[in-house]
Parts: C-alpha cells; sequence; structure tokens
C-alpha cells in the first residue's frame, strides 16, 4: 500500500521555545520602566505642590516663578531653596535632597523617550538596550543606554531612594511654610 505522505494527527501550534521566558523578560523590563515613571511622576508633582505652597507664602511668594515644563519647575525651586534664594533659610535638607533627585534627569529622559529592545542572555537574564533620537542645535542625536537586569534593579533602588527623601523633605518644608503663614495671620489678627 502506497502512502500519500498525509498525516491525520491533529498536532497542536505552538510558539518556538523561549517566547514565554522573553515575554516574562519583556514585561518585567516594561514594569522597571513603569515604576521608574511613577517615582519620577510623583517627585515632579511634589516639586509642584511646594512651588505652590511657596507661592502663596505672603512677600516672598511673589518672586516664585510656576512654569510649564518640568524641568523649568525643578530650576524654579532649586531657585528659590538653594543658597541665596528667598527660601534658602526654608530648606537646606530639601535642597540637598533635590539635588541627589536631579542626578537621574539624564535616565528620567531615557526612560521616558527612548525606544527599547530587550534581549535574553544563557543565562534567561534581560539585558534592555534603549536608543532615543533627539534634536540637537538642529541636528540628529543618537543616544544608547544599556543596562542588564541586576543594574536596572539597582537603578529602581537608587530612584525610590532618592524619592522618597525628596517627597519627606519637601513635605516637612511645605508643612513649616503652611505653619509659618498660620502663625503670621494669627498675630496680624490679634
Amino acid at each position: 500500500m502506497a502512502t500519500t505522505g498525509y498525516v491525520n494527527a491533529i498536532l497542536p501550534i505552538q510558539p518556538p521555545s523561549g517566547c514565554a521566558r522573553f515575554d516574562a523578560a519583556r514585561n518585567a523590563a516594561a514594569a522597571l520602566r513603569g515604576a521608574c515613571l511613577d517615582l519620577f511622576a510623583r517627585g515632579e508633582a511634589a516639586v509642584t505642590q511646594t512651588l505652590l505652597t511657596m507661592a502663596a507664602v505672603e512677600g516672598r511668594g511673589a518672586s516664585i516663578k510656576l512654569p510649564h515644563l518640568v524641568g523649568q519647575r525643578l530650576d524654579a525651586l532649586a531657585s528659590a531653596i538653594d543658597a541665596g534664594g528667598v527660601f534658602a533659610g526654608d530648606g537646606p535638607a530639601a535642597a540637598s535632597a533635590l539635588a541627589r533627585f536631579r542626578k537621574h534627569d539624564s535616565l528620567r529622559s531615557d526612560l521616558t523617550h527612548s525606544t527599547f529592545t530587550v534581549t535574553l542572555d544563557q543565562r534567561g537574564h534581560w539585558h534592555l538596550a534603549a536608543r532615543l533620537l533627539a534634536l540637537r542645535s538642529r541636528r540628529e542625536a543618537r543616544d544608547v543606554m544599556v543596562t542588564t537586569q541586576e543594574e536596572a534593579s539597582q537603578i529602581l533602588s537608587g530612584i525610590e531612594r532618592d524619592f522618597s527623601r525628596l517627597r519627606s523633605t519637601l513635605g516637612q518644608l511645605r508643612q513649616r511654610l503652611r505653619r509659618a503663614g498660620r502663625e503670621s495671620t494669627d498675630r496680624l489678627t490679634r
């Protein structure tokens, strides 16, 4: 009897081996990116709240700028609380915390604006290549950031630590400024 070469068995279609590991790695890298971006957004909100509180302080608050762009808000807060700023005496700890948080500025830009490529090594650990296409002086500028899974975890831990300190010190600064404003108002109404 001759065979025709056809098989009547129904076989399941399976993705190539390693796809589940790759999907898990890609999801982990995306989760890390999201966690970092969330910390940056929360830090930016704390900075904005602090600028609004400072702007409401009678007298000194009139000099506080409330710019639209986040980088400019970070600059405005730094100018207000650094040595020589109108709120320098109120927040030296906040100035230090802000400076530490700002060390992550280039990373914030990379995470926000780069395209990501995730690869796996032979141990199943992921590596991330972030490619940024920017315009500088009307010219194309390309930056690449490459990090390993382990390095990325350390980066996230550093951002978490610096954000926590920034949030805490800015919260204390806002509280002191509000308290001083209430005390000033109480003295005027006596």
